[in-house]
């Protein structure tokens, strides 16, 4: 499991477990670790995960060894098919260097409003229509 900040913060206070932590073995993981471990807390395999988030085997697997970051999209699509949270949303398109979802663009907005209400990744893609805004596949043609 992931360490939360207040952990962190906390880590860094004592003189012993702060140096550890700036030496790096305390290191933050990778957006493939914490992908990895979020797939694995919903219950699913990486090729489960795959289907689900309608990435390519080849393309999955990439990221979940490390080799490749996934974009913006795939990471929104991850997280509608494990039904994350919009905090752990946020965190996962954080550790992939994604800008975070932002509510003053309606885009974002959608995808957050599909988020709370545990919408599924093909009712969030009908709701972006209907708006009408940028599908979550649009990046990839």
């Amino acid at each position: 499991m992931l360490e939360t900040t207040s952990k962190l913060f906390h880590r860094l206070r004592g003189r012993e477990s702060g140096r550890e932590l700036l030496r790096g073995t305390g290191r933050a993981p990778s957006c493939a670790q914490m992908l990895l471990e979020q797939i694995k807390e919903a219950g699913m395999s990486a090729a489960e995960w795959m289907a689900a988030a309608d990435v390519s085997k080849s393309y999955g697997y990439q990221i979940l060894r490390g080799e490749r970051v996934p974009g913006r999209d795939i990471l929104l699509r991850t997280a509608l098919s494990l039904h994350l949270p919009l905090e752990e949303t946020q965190r996962l398109l954080t550790m992939g260097e994604c800008g975070v979802l932002y509510p003053r663009v309606r885009r974002d907005a959608a995808i957050i409003f599909a988020l709370n209400q545990n919408m599924t990744l093909l009712e969030t893609e009908e709701l972006l229509t209907s708006l009408p805004e940028r599908s979550l596949y649009a990046g990839e043609r």
